[in-house]
């Protein structure tokens, strides 16, 4: 099993591990919605971003009216249109902010995914080796064996069976500390810089920080949905994605492409020429 495949199925493991059981079982609906999500995403994204944003704040304080109005006393229309008129204006004006939230979070995962695939996961196959390896550690030799191995104890063989994601990746962190510190500080570090590079980013140029964001959530939406279908309607599909990883790095590279081409045509503003004289 390769570095990515490890990655993959810890994180398979996570999400079985701590999504309900319902949702596991609904994994095609789910999958339906989301891409029928990630389309929308990939072509009005950025287009609707606004839009959206101010309804989700205007939603959000028709909440907190309601919370406040039973918490206090106070009449529930009243409370609800005025935390919804508030909370709405709060982030319609702070659209750019938001905006640099998103985008610094987008950019901070691609610069980190880049550093972590060339720096952090060729650590991952000697870090299974030595949980592999202290799983069968040899015991001190004696005269009557020579060689001999000491077995875990059934309570460390099942705690290493029970492990959750969590605890694999807060192990496989500390060994990576332990090999190589500049990594674990560089990686942190790396972290910080994206993080504040792309808030800046995203504030100075929303637009193309809209566009840039929609298209890689709404690429990446549309790909985990399409491989949940194909994987759960034709089985053999996820080896053969395997044999051929790039094939399905041609089709979501073409996608984002495409996503990235239709909303910089659709959100583009018409000229002002054109605007006057209709």
């Amino acid at each position: 099993m390769s570095e990515i495949e490890i990655l993959l199925e810890n994180a398979r493991l996570f999400v079985q591990q701590h999504a309900p059981s319902d949702a596991l079982r609904g994994a095609v609906p789910a999958a339906m919605v989301m891409l029928v999500a990630g389309i929308a995403l990939s072509v009005l994204g950025a287009k609707l971003a606004k839009f959206a944003l101010t309804a989700g704040f205007v939603v959000l304080g028709g909440a907190a009216g309601s919370w406040f109005a039973r918490t206090y006393g106070f009449h529930p229309i009243i409370c609800v249109l005025g935390g919804a008129l508030v909370i709405g204006i709060i982030g319609y004006q702070t659209f750019r902010l938001w905006v640099g939230v998103a985008a610094a979070l987008v950019f901070s995962s691609f610069v980190l995914g880049t550093f972590s695939y060339k720096h952090v996961v060729p650590y991952v196959s000697q870090f299974e080796q030595r949980q592999t390896a202290a799983q069968t550690a040899p015991a001190e030799p004696t005269i009557e064996s020579p060689i001999a191995f000491a077995l875990p104890t059934p309570a460390e063989a099942q705690a290493y069976r029970d492990r959750t994601p969590g605890d694999w990746w807060r192990e496989f962190w500390a060994f990576v500390s332990e090999q190589n510190a500049n990594v674990a500080r560089n990686t942190k570090a790396l972290a910080l810089v994206a993080l504040l590079t792309g808030l800046c980013l995203g504030i100075l140029a929303a637009r193309w920080a809209l566009i840039l964001a929609t298209s890689l959530i709404g690429t990446a939406l549309v790909t985990t949905a399409m491989a949940t279908l194909v994987t759960k309607s034709v089985p053999a599909s996820y080896q053969a994605f395997q044999n051929n990883p790039s094939l399905a790095g041609i089709g979501v590279g073409g996608f984002l492409v495409t996503s990235l081409f239709l909303q910089t045509m659709l959100s583009r503003k018409s000229p002002k020429g054109e605007s006057a004289s209709k």
